[in-house]
């Protein structure tokens, strides 16, 4: 795929790694598993003291996404997220994120702060069953094993707006800038059919990816949506709600 170096927004601007332009973007028939946790609050707060964000509970969402069908950069998904508030409005921040295509990872870093890291990741349906893997430096961090054989009725948490403290390295080590980003692509997601179950969560840690903190203490349920996602001009891009010094 050729890509149009004019503006030259990315590096190297000879050869960009990103899109340009990135958005708009689609994929058609994209699935998702999310499963609906609940762990320690404290947990949450520590972890989201370094930000201007508030846990909204103590619910973390572990899911994997499919998004092979993306025309744009083609890319599998999957992390922890979690629902927060900030200044008074609802969303979600990722916090730990994982893809296995250094375009979709370097577009999503760069534009909007989503923390976003390399791993092997597969998402498989089968029947009644699905499983999701995140294999990361050789280590299987992440594991999702759903059940749909039977409606599983359980009250699930937004998780839109995505809101994000993106950080920029300035260039002898301190930091550039600071700013939250918002982003919400919800509105144009057309859902095609949804599933729910129980599923079970393995989380394993690596030095600077301590999932394993989040090991569910209680496990609401799981879900598999499939649908058309799309990353339209009005929603596809983000929008600086926060300057900071």
């Amino acid at each position: 795929m050729a890509y149009d170096v004019q503006n030259g927004n990315n590096m190297p601007v000879q050869a960009p790694l990103i899109p340009d332009p990135f958005v708009p973007y689609d994929c058609p028939d994209n699935a998702t598993l999310s499963v609906f946790c609940r762990v320690d609050p404290a947990l949450l707060k520590r972890y989201l003291a370094p930000t201007p964000f508030e846990p909204r509970g103590d619910i973390v969402v572990v899911y994997a996404s499919d998004f092979t069908n993306c025309r744009k950069a083609q890319f599998m998904d999957a992390g922890i997220i979690v629902p927060m508030t900030f200044q008074g409005q609802p969303g979600a921040t990722y916090l730990f994120e994982y893809e296995d295509n250094d375009a979709a990872i370097a577009a999503g870093r760069d534009l909007w702060g989503y923390p976003k890291k390399y791993a092997e990741i597969s998402l498989k349906t089968e029947g009644d069953t699905a499983t999701a893997s995140v294999v990361r430096r050789g280590t299987e961090i992440l594991r999702i094993e759903a059940d749909l054989s039977q409606p599983h009725e359980f009250q699930t948490v937004r998780t839109a707006p995505h809101f994000h403290l993106h950080v920029q390295p300035g260039p002898d080590g301190k930091v550039l800038s600071r700013r939250v980003i918002k982003r919400d692509t919800s509105p144009d997601f057309q859902l095609k059919s949804s599933r729910t179950g129980t599923a079970r969560v393995v989380l394993a840690s690596l030095p600077a990816d301590p999932l394993a903190e989040f090991m569910p203490q209680h496990i609401l349920g799981a879900v598999l949506t499939r649908g058309d996602f799309y990353a339209t001009e009005e929603n596809g891009w983000g929008k600086t709600v926060l300057t900071m010094e």
